[in-house]
């Protein structure tokens, strides 16, 4: 029987939520130039001394004392700012982590504390020669790929590329305007109304320039002239300035990015409050960001994963189907749906079990309800054997239920909760420290191991957006456990299902995140409205996460909030097909028999083909760990030159082959826009010249999608579940045009290359066991040699195809198609 909406949203009855004068309200409050009063600034002013260390440098600077004041004129108050007479001291300490990345700390004193975070736990310098040099007016230092520049008096710190362009450069005090400082430059920002402390940076942007990353956020992927508060929460929407997944890290289009090895509070703004410049501020006494430059993104994010930690890869079967809803409630649903699917010849690999397998609903005890899952080890079999996995929810708030009580008993009995400094837990839920050794070793040993042992697959980590800052935890400041909170409950599933289950098959399905979460994937895109706007919107938030260096994502498939209507169903069921992972979920239920016929046939369809595309799929996804590129590409990653994709997120290349347009409105309609070079139409091989947007109106049953020229696609057999059948017979898809294309299988470890030309195809062939077949998009051949030798071909259509059976298995095979009349 569904629930209610009341039962759903357990916890929030009277009874369940903290007196109205304790109300916990999880936003940030930053304090702002021209619309705070009593705020004084300690900036960077001049350069005392510099003392040369090797890869670096450390600088003690006198800091200028600004106050903020208001002086009357016609009616207005204005903000004047007042220098103090009195000065103070700054370090600073400059360092190249590579000879791509400069990091820049600073503090008040005479020393720059250690500050090696979760976030950088992983990371790893690399040698690099620098040359340091000091005159009169200016330190220069560089490694030849990066120069960065130190003008002594006033204070500025500029980076040149490797061509000597200054792409970054500080904005200090603006000496051509009425209000020289309606941002804070690099220095601190006191606040002495509610006497905190903000490190703050401020930096010129250029007219033209654009910036991108900051995490899921689901709005537009452009992030110029915005205004961004890193701080997780709940969501409750992919809509609003919320987010689950917010990461310190952006770029630059004039090729630098910036991390912050932070997990305080800190505003982001990219030209929101001064148009002329981006600024950040840090909540505390301690500025430390790294500053990272490349000829485009794709050497940007790279080299953040260099500092926060390379993405994993989860296993095979996660890039299968999962089918869910909040939620099957007794082992008979979860068999009847299970069984239907396969009956049905519906492909699904997961099926997932939200939060209703307790005893109290929601009420979370990591135990299965005997009366709901009777044999519940049973059940987990005869899944394991019909080639389904499984998966549970859970949270990490614990609460002491009607019924459920031992797990809540122990964790405050043994200390494993944060809470109030005199040790109130306040809320009536206890939150796991994840600082706190012994609580994490319970957490694995007692509540998550247990599960895997009796053959679940994955466990949710769902929720984690809410810790509280003014808690008292174990081993971290409150101020910065809020945002680092998502990590370490990451990192904690993640390693109980890497230590129980092995590496290569563990994961997580986790909703919140922080710097350093792509260590431990896969992310889902949280709880989306279930309107075509919150399609569009997760569209985005695929792009924007990507563009932040987690690769891995799946949006809630039909959208999570009440009921979806067939037609929404059926576009986001499209796009989700071609995102990484591809989970069905919501409040009711997403089984496609629940919408009508044409959803059961259009999901059969596009379910069938992203099963067959796994190959595709797979290898995008190793290609992540081998070659640190992305899966969800914006257009302008890979055309970075090209100015029509700037900004562009209705639409992304899905691998680096396959351009995806999903329909994200409720007429059908779509505006394309295909780069430079031929595309061919995925479904009738129809070509199309790039370099031009088109406008189309959509069947229902129909996702745009084209082929890149000279792509390389491998495709595999029917199925309904991954490793159903033998992964040994693929198709391998190419589209020749004019030059060359490139496949590696980093699965099998063959290659195939590619280089057409006026009046023929060549295609070479590495040493393989696998059984291929090669088919050509529009090639009518005239004759077809493999080593000299003249083979067999037919055609069907457009395509042309080559069976090679075996061939290559003792040897490397050369085919020469020689075209003909097209």
């Amino acid at each position: 029987m569904e629930k209610s909406l009341g039962e759903i949203m357990h916890g929030l009855s009277e009874e369940n939520i903290a007196r109205e004068e304790e109300l916990f309200e999880n936003m940030p409050v930053f304090p702002r130039i021209s619309r705070s009063k009593n705020l004084t600034m300690l900036l960077v002013h001049r350069v005392k001394s510099c003392t040369p260390v090797p890869k670096g440098c450390d600088i003690l600077a006198e800091g200028l004392y600004v106050d903020e004041n208001y002086t009357y004129r016609y009616l207005d108050y204005r903000h004047v700012f007042t220098e103090k007479p009195n000065r103070g001291n700054l370090s600073i300490r400059l360092r190249f982590v590579n000879e791509n990345t400069l990091r820049v700390t600073m503090a008040e004193g005479f020393c720059v504390p250690e500050n090696r975070t979760e976030m950088i736990g992983d990371m790893e310098e690399t040698e690099c020669s620098v040359t340091c040099s000091e005159s009169e007016d200016q330190i220069v230092m560089t490694t030849g790929c990066m120069t960065a520049v130190i003008q002594k008096s006033p204070w500025n710190l500029s980076v040149k590329n490797r061509d000597g362009e200054v792409i970054y450069r500080q904005f200090g005090r603006d000496c051509h305007s009425f209000m020289p400082y309606e941002i804070c430059p690099m220095g601190f920002l006191f606040d002495r109304n509610t006497k905190e402390q903000y490190a703050c940076e401020a930096a010129w942007s250029d007219p033209y320039e654009e910036f991108y990353g900051l995490g899921e956020n689901f709005t537009s992927v452009s992030r110029k002239g915005r205004l961004f508060d890193l701080w997780n929460t709940n969501s409750l929407g992919v809509n609003t300035e919320r987010g689950y997944k917010y990461i310190p890290f952006y770029m630059s289009s004039r090729g630098y990015g910036i991390f912050y090895n932070t997990s305080r509070k800190i505003r982001c703004d990219l030209g929101a409050t001064l148009s002329k410049a981006s600024y950040t501020m840090v909540e505390g006494a301690l500025l430390d960001y790294f500053l990272m430059t490349g000829d485009t993104i794709k050497d940007i994010i790279p080299a953040y994963h260099r500092l926060t930690g390379l993405p994993v890869v989860p296993p095979k079967w996660s890039f299968g189907i999962w089918m869910s809803k909040i939620s099957y409630g007794t082992r008979e649903e979860v068999e009847r749906v299970a069984g239907q699917m396969r009956s049905s010849r519906l492909p699904c690999d997961v099926i997932h079990i939200d939060t209703d397998w307790f005893t109290e609903n929601w009420v979370c005890d990591w135990k299965f309800d005997e009366k709901k899952f009777p044999k519940v080890e049973e059940m987990i079999e005869k899944l394991h054997q019909d080639g389904y996995k499984l998966s549970l929810w859970q949270l990490p708030y614990i609460e002491r239920g009607k019924t459920s009580y031992e797990v809540y008993d122990e964790a405050a009995a043994n200390g494993y909760f944060a809470g109030n400094p005199d040790g109130d837990l306040q809320f009536p839920h206890g939150l796991i420290d994840f600082t706190n050794p012994e609580a994490v070793h319970w957490y694995k040993e007692k509540l998550i191991k247990p599960l895997l042992r009796k053959g679940v697959d994955v466990i949710k980590v769902d929720f984690g957006e809410s810790a509280p800052a003014f808690f008292k935890y174990a081993g971290a400041d409150g101020r910065d456990m809020h945002n680092l909170y998502a990590l370490l409950y990451n990192k904690a599933a993640y390693e109980a299902a890497k230590e129980e289950l092995g590496e290569d098959k563990a994961l997580i399905w986790a909703r919140s995140a922080w710097a350093g979460s792509q260590k431990y994937p896969v992310h889902w895109g949280g709880d989306a409205g279930t309107d075509f706007g919150s399609l569009a919107s997760s569209v985005k938030g695929c792009l924007n996460l990507s563009l932040s260096g987690i690769p891995f994502w799946s949006s809630d498939i039909g959208g999570f909030w009440f009921e979806s209507s067939p037609e929404l169903y059926i576009r986001w069921l499209e796009f989700g097909m071609f995102c990484s992972h591809a989970r069905f979920h919501g409040f009711y239920s997403r089984e496609p028999w629940d919408f009508g016929q044409q959803a059961v046939d259009v999901y059969r369809k596009y379910a069938g083909l992203r099963y067959r595309l796994i190959p595709y799929i797979y290898n995008q996804a190793l290609a992540v760990r081998e070659e640190d590129t992305l899966i969800h590409r914006p257009v302008f990653y890979d055309y970075p030159s090209d100015l029509n994709a700037a900004g562009l997120d209705t639409q992304y290349l899905f691998g680096k082959e396959l351009m995806v347009i999903p329909v994200i409105n409720e007429d059908n309609s779509v505006r394309i826009y295909l780069p430079w070079g031929q595309w061919t139409d995925f479904y009738d091989d129809t070509v199309e010249e790039g370099g031009k947007w088109m406008e189309q109106v959509v069947p229902l049953d129909k996702i745009p999608v084209y082929v890149k020229e000279n792509a390389i696609i491998p495709i595999g057999p029917e199925m309904e579940y991954i490793g159903q059948k033998e992964d040994d017979r693929w198709e391998i898809h190419c589209y020749p045009t004019e030059g060359k294309g490139r496949f590696c299988s980093y699965e099998h470890g063959f290659t195939v290359e590619m280089d057409a030309v006026d009046d023929r195809v060549k295609i070479d062939c590495t040493r393989t066991d696998m059984n291929l077949t090669f088919v050509l998009h529009n090639i009518r051949p005239a004759g077809v040699q493999a080593d000299g030798q003249d083979i067999d071909f037919r055609m069907d259509h457009k395509r042309t195809y080559i069976h090679m059976g075996n061939r290559m298995q003792d040897h490397d095979i050369h085919m020469v198609i020689e075209k003909g009349e097209q």
